[in-house]
């Protein structure tokens, strides 16, 4: 009796492993990655802390906690923002590119791709960093 007991039971688990299975065999479930990082030395960091006035009027500013770097564009919500490449940063959120090159004399160039709270109907803003 318990025997068969058991191996009822036992039955019941399979067929609702199986039947779950089966449920979840049309279904794709992929996780949003975080930016892989790059790593910067965090004496190195703060060379990207300051002020950067952008191409279409706007200033960015990129400010260091600890071992983390936050940009701000405008008066749009700070962000944190990792390395993820030579020069290359992104917000953990994904939502913002930056491209900054900071010449040995001090001169910056490069670019940023941020979300655009001004005009709904373009939801990305693209600008060149000028200066700091």
């Amino acid at each position: 009796m318990k025997k068969t007991i058991a191996i009822l039971g036992l039955a019941m688990c399979c067929t609702q492993a199986l039947a779950q299975q089966q449920s979840d065999a049309g279904r794709v479930i992929v996780a949003a990655a975080k930016p892989q990082p790059y790593f910067i030395w965090p004496d190195d960091l703060h060379a990207y802390k300051g002020e950067y006035y952008l191409s279409n009027g706007k200033r960015m500013y990129i400010n260091r906690i600890a071992n983390h770097l936050y940009a701000q564009v405008g008066k749009q919500q700070e962000k944190e923002i990792v390395a993820i490449g030579e020069n290359m940063f992104e917000s953990v959120d994904r939502s913002m590119t930056l491209n900054i090159v900071i010449s040995r004399q001090g001169y910056v160039s490069g670019s940023i791709v941020y979300p655009n709270e001004d005009l709904p109907d373009k939801p990305l803003a693209y600008a060149s960093l000028m200066t700091r």
